[in-house]
């Protein structure tokens, strides 16, 4: 079994899920088919009680899992969808064409940005 996403062109092989985790897959696709809200399919895929967590020992192992990462895509295409999520070829051009200023190229100065770690406090006046 192979998921596909024929937007992206995304690929994923799911032949070695086993019966729980098929059927939760099964339910996920479904829930796509049916444009639920995206929070609510958020809360289902993603909750403790979804098959990725329970059979994981680690970060590593959720991250490179192929049901994780399948959830994760019908999630970003139910967003997209909704229309709570940016498309990523869509957002480099909206973010090129909007904030992008003559001169920008230049680096900012060093004492133009905030230090997060540093107090706001000048020097003398932190003596």
């Amino acid at each position: 079994m192979r998921y596909t996403n024929p937007d992206s062109g995304l690929r994923i092989d799911l032949s070695n899920l086993d019966k729980g985790r098929r059927r939760f897959y099964e339910s996920a696709l479904q829930m796509l088919e049916d444009d639920v809200a995206w929070l609510e399919f958020e809360d289902f895929a993603f909750s403790f009680s979804s098959p990725v967590f329970k059979t994981s020992r680690n970060r590593s192992e959720v991250l490179n899992d192929p049901l994780y990462l399948v959830l994760k895509d019908i999630w970003l295409r139910l967003g997209i969808r909704q229309g709570l999520v940016t498309p990523l070829k869509e957002t480099v051009g909206a973010n090129a064409r909007e904030s992008r200023q003559a001169g920008s190229h230049i680096a900012a100065h060093r004492s133009d940005m905030a230090i997060a770690d540093k107090p706001a406090v000048s020097r003398r006046r932190g003596r």
